[in-house]
């Protein structure tokens, strides 16, 4: 009886989640949009991690070797220019190693490994250059890989989300004069696609926001001065357009927001 009767409860749920995602668009007429802002910056910070890994039948060997090559390796950030805040070191891990054998068929015991790493954020792609010209790799110490991120990323995200919003008002009202209505007030706003049944699915606008740098500066909002309304297909490092770097590329952030409106006459 008790499982009937939560069978029941849970088809009651899912029966209501089911008609709440049929009512997320309202009866009312209504104009759907969304507005999605793209910007374009040239990374101001390049991230590395190095992993040292050293495998010995004494577990002391293999520590104090390990420490020895990260001491070496700090010494070479520093020299970098990499200050001491922007260097992050894991705890000593230890553990025993053990590997297959083809041969043997089974686990053979290899030793104690001992492992660490270290994260450093460069400020300047030249500094990194410099390190790795001097760094020098092994099985025991491994360069995972190189990340780039951007230092006022919270910011141009910021807005970002601004220019979304600004960009679904602005096509709700073209839409609106354009059939000889007028937008009565917004319904809802999301970040999420909203669930619709009359059969329309989430396709891409003709054009979006995208800000571009207009020099090789550091990135930052100051220096994001441009915003252009780009066709599809279009080019970029054609005439008139911003040069790709081809040293470290860019970071290109993207923000959508979705937004209901009702309409009137």
């Amino acid at each position: 009886m008790k499982l009937r009767a939560t069978l029941a409860t849970m088809l009651l749920a899912f029966a209501g989640f089911a008609n709440a995602q049929m009512n997320a668009l309202p009866q009312a007429r209504h104009i759907l949009v969304y507005g999605q802002a793209q910007a374009r910056a040239i990374p101001d910070r390049f991230k590395i991690e190095i992993n040292f890994d050293v495998v010995d039948q004494k577990a002391d060997v293999a520590r104090a070797k390990v420490e020895s090559m990260m001491q070496d390796t700090l010494r070479k950030l520093r020299a970098a220019g990499v200050p001491d805040g922007e260097i992050v070191s894991t705890s000593l891990e230890i553990e025993p190693r053990q590997e297959y054998s083809q041969e043997l068929k089974k686990q053979v015991y290899k030793g104690i490994a001992v492992e660490r790493s270290i994260t450093a954020r460069f400020s300047e792609l030249a500094k990194l250059k410099q390190f790795l010209s001097v760094l020098h790799t092994s099985e025991e110490l491994q360069v995972s890989g190189v990340t780039t991120t951007l230092s006022t990323e919270a910011e141009l995200k910021r807005q970002l989300r601004a220019k979304a919003i600004e960009s679904t008002k602005e096509k709700a009202g073209v839409i609106a004069k354009s059939y000889g209505a007028r937008l009565a007030g917004l319904y809802s706003v999301s970040d999420t696609a909203p669930k619709f049944e009359y059969g329309i699915q989430e396709g891409d606008w003709p054009v979006v926001y995208e800000w571009r740098h207009t020099d090789g500066s550091a990135p930052s909002p100051r220096n994001i001065t441009s915003v252009a309304l780009l066709a599809p297909g279009t080019v970029h490092g054609a005439a008139g357009s911003t040069p790709e770097s081809f040293e470290s590329g860019y970071v290109t952030f993207n923000d959508t927001i979705y937004a209901v409106f009702l309409i009137g006459d």
